[in-house]
């Protein structure tokens, strides 16, 4: 058994699926086929999102906000990482249609929709990073060949 991918809400599991698709069973690869091509209708939130995180900049002060501000900054706290105003103004803009980020009154603050995904992003790719890095390098059959 590899990696798998798992999403719950408390102890319900809402998605449990092996990352390598030679480990879907038949009723697993349903499920992703459905979900995928339902995906299309989510196809312009889901690009928006990405284009959202695409930015080094507002990554950044995302970062700066869950760690170091414990998701609630003001402009000030947020202006330290993000140096120009104009980027702090960019942040929201950019997140407005799907409220990835919220201005109330205490400041700036990840949506849950925003946190999710930002974690998502941040911290499980990477450890899927880190991972396929460790397999392959612990993976020499390659080098006979």
């Amino acid at each position: 058994m590899g990696l798998r991918f798992t999403l719950q809400n408390e102890d319900r599991v809402l998605l449990d699926l092996p990352l390598s698709v030679s480990e879907w069973k038949p009723r697993v690869k349903e499920l992703v086929m459905k979900e995928l091509g339902d995906s299309e209708a989510d196809i312009d939130t889901l690009c928006e999102i990405c284009d959202f995180f695409s930015n080094k900049r507002r990554v950044q002060m995302l970062n700066h906000l869950v760690r170091d501000c414990n998701n609630s900054a003001s402009f000030t706290d947020l202006l330290k990482v993000a140096v120009n105003p104009k980027y702090i103004s960019d942040l929201v803009s950019k997140s407005s249609r799907r409220e990835l980020v919220v201005k109330g009154s205490k400041g700036y603050s990840l949506s849950p929709l925003g946190l999710g995904s930002f974690l998502l992003l941040s911290l499980a790719t990477r450890r899927l990073l880190r991972e396929t890095n460790s397999i392959n390098d612990d993976d020499k059959s390659f080098e006979g060949q």
